[in-house]
């Protein structure tokens, strides 16, 4: 797969189940995978089998090498993903406008300025070809603030690869690799293309990194399924969900999965992201306090507290949640409060990788910064 910079994810994914393959020197043929269990007694572990597809050999597959680089372009441009949606580009003829192309193609010359990085719409070149935009777009109801609306990306990429199950037997026809992910954008505020950028450039890696964690591992082992009945049993999903849109903030949380081929089960995460649109900028966690309170400790009192009410009673469960400013940089403004989220693994034990809970503005009173984001919400 061609090679591109990543864009920063807000964390990495953590494993909840390790992949049943080999390390990067044993391409031959997958390991058993181990899985620790922290809600018993004692810890201990399980043993799962490994995955083999029978016969297979490393392959280079460069037909599906090809198709996750497309899937990955996809979501950098929000090209419209569907044939029956109408073409994905269009070449600039003689006589063609910015704005004949967008009334033909029944989109606006925003859309198509958005879709091809286009800074002027009246210097287009004869010959140049066009990305055509998303045409599905739905508008997210907010209560105040910019209008937000999501554009979806959709990947379904055939492997090539026949599937197979558990068993050992053939699925059902090829192995198909599925990405999902929704993209929120800000329209209207000055700030919003920088915002809209960042939120889109945090998908694009997040696909970029499942795909070239992927494909090598369809090539080395094959496709496998730990569901005998599904050939789609490899997936990334992004569901993101607006938590505040103000003209002042907009706060986002995405709840990330993804299933890996012959892995035991599907890992998942929450990521989180607050931006300042008066700058468009993400809005950091010490910028939320007062730096001449002892906030952290009480931030953590408070998170504790709140974790004390899900169902789990050993103190190992919410280390994640100890005095350090580091667990708590998944957070989301909202108008009840700071909603914050962990890293996976940390709250909870191995099982629990999608903890948030909603900490109360007034119960941290007197530490918020005085012109600070959260008067501002109060």
């Amino acid at each position: 797969m061609r090679s591109r910079p990543l864009a920063a994810l807000v964390g990495l994914l953590l494993v909840l189940a390790v992949v049943a393959c080999g390390g990067e020197d044993e391409v031959a043929e997958p390991t058993t995978t181990t899985v620790v269990n922290l809600f018993d007694d004692t810890s201990t572990t399980t043993t799962i089998g490994k995955l083999v597809v029978p016969g297979w050999t490393p392959t280079s597959l460069p037909d599906l090498v090809a198709a996750a680089d497309e899937c990955v372009n996809l979501a950098e441009i929000g090209a419209d993903p569907l044939p029956e949606e109408g073409p994905r580009t269009v070449t600039v003829e003689s006589g063609d406008s910015l704005g004949k192309i967008a009334k033909r193609y029944d989109r606006t010359v925003e859309q198509f300025m958005r879709a091809n990085g286009i800074t002027d719409p009246n210097r287009l070149q004869v010959g140049q070809v066009l990305v055509v935009p998303r045409k599905r777009t739905e508008e997210v109801e907010t209560v105040d603030g910019p209008a937000i609306v999501v554009e979806p990306v959709y990947c379904a990429i055939d492997t090539g690869v026949a599937a197979f199950g558990p068993d050992g037997q053939q699925v059902g026809g090829p192995g198909i690799i599925e990405v999902y992910a929704d993209w929120k954008r800000v329209e209207g505020p000055r700030a919003a293309p920088r915002v809209n950028g960042r939120l889109r450039g945090l998908i694009v890696s997040s696909v970029e990194a499942f795909l070239d964690e992927v494909v090598p591992l369809v090539e080395r082992h094959g496709y496998s399924c730990r569901d005998g009945t599904n050939n789609r049993c490899t997936w990334l999903q992004h569901r993101s969900e607006v938590l505040l849109a103000t003209d002042n903030y907009f706060s986002v949380r995405d709840t990330v999965r993804r299933l890996l081929p012959g892995a035991v089960a599907a890992e998942s995460e929450v990521l989180a992201e607050t931006f300042d649109l008066s700058t468009g900028l993400p809005v950091l966690l010490d910028e939320l306090f007062d730096p001449e309170t002892d906030w952290v400790p009480a931030l953590s009192a408070a998170a504790i507290e709140r974790l004390a009410n899900q169902p789990w009673t050993d103190e190992r469960r919410v280390v994640g949640a100890g005095p350090d400013a580091a667990n708590f940089e998944r957070f989301n403004l909202t108008h009840g409060g700071l909603v914050l989220s962990f890293t996976p693994g940390t709250i909870g034990g191995s099982g629990s990788h999608t903890v948030s809970i909603t900490i109360p503005y007034r119960a941290l009173e007197g530490f918020w910064l005085p012109d600070g984001p959260v008067p501002l919400l109060g």
